[in-house]
């Protein structure tokens, strides 16, 4: 299976219908759909707030999203938007806004550029989890922008994954757990666990270990079209481990010695809307304060 090349497009198309999801925890959220509300509709924009859960009719007729909030806010619209190739625009009004097109300062401009055409569209990879229990699947698939994890749940003992690319073993895990990262989740959990970071339109998957006990286990980049399979086992047959598995920091699943949890990537990426010309460098060095002394 050829890899497949993420790239930017012009977006070029019209947006006649937008679906706006706000953070209600924002202090300024609601000040902010009412800005973007006006604005569209003045330019001829029909405006739609989305409830938690959006219809399928309401997604069908959407030719564009909106997030209003930060980064945990575009990972919970990413998964909803993104098997319907609904492009999706987010406003910073949060703290970091790594994900993010626009900051709200900047609605008026960046919408005119927008609906202009002006924007582009970048393709980001996201990952498909299920998890099969004796052979019958218990959970998924369900999607992440960032990563899947796989760690120790209430007690602080170190656990064991057995881990392998498409056919292929690669190591048992022993440890805190595992986060399994997309290139664009290579910035969140992951580089806080010591982990690379991945330039976006590379075709990868991150396999990163959580505090590994031993010197030789270090973070490693597989190819993105081979599935991962992680499984849970134990040292001592009287060990009963507590883990959870969990998508872009929602709690997914509660694991059992045995059970699989099989990771591939999505089949449909997330259309990610970025002003034209942005350099991701640029964002690292703006957001992360990469290479600064």
């Amino acid at each position: 299976m050829a890899t497949r090349t993420l790239s930017k497009i012009p977006s070029g198309r019209a947006f006649g219908s937008v679906l706006i999801f706000p953070n209600e925890a924002k202090p300024d959220s609601s000040r902010t759909v009412a800005l973007v509300r006006s604005l569209l509709k003045a330019r001829g924009v029909r405006a739609a707030i989305a409830p938690r859960n959006p219809s399928a009719k309401a997604l069908r007729d959407a030719d564009l999203a909106v997030a209003l909030g930060g980064d945990g806010t575009m990972l919970r619209v990413a998964r909803v938007v993104a098997p319907r190739g609904i492009p999706l625009l987010g406003v910073n009004i949060g703290t970091l806004g790594f994900l993010s097109g626009t900051e709200s300062g900047e609605l008026r401009r960046c919408l005119d550029s927008v609906l202009a055409g002006k924007f582009a569209v970048e393709e980001r990879s996201m990952l498909s989890s299920e998890v099969l229990r004796g052979g019958r699947r218990i959970f998924g698939p369900d999607l992440a922008l960032n990563e899947v994890v796989i760690r120790c749940g209430e007690q602080a003992r170190a656990i064991t994954l057995s881990t392998r690319s498409g056919e292929r073993f690669v190591a048992d895990y022993f440890g805190d757990g595992l986060i399994i990262a997309t290139p664009t989740g290579s910035t969140a959990y992951s580089l806080a666990a010591s982990g690379p970071i991945i330039d976006p339109s590379l075709d990868v998957t991150l396999v990163a270990p959580i505090c590994p006990h031993t010197l030789t286990q270090r973070p490693l980049i597989v190819p993105a079209h081979l599935p991962l399979t992680i499984r849970l086992g134990r040292k001592r047959a009287d060990e009963v481990p507590a883990v959870l598995a969990s998508l872009d920091g929602r709690q997914g699943c509660e694991l059992r010695v045995g059970d699989e949890v099989r990771i591939r990537r999505a089949e449909t990426p997330l259309r990610l809307l970025l002003p034209p010309g942005r350099s991701f460098f640029e964002v690292l060095r703006r957001k992360l304060k990469w290479g600064q002394r």
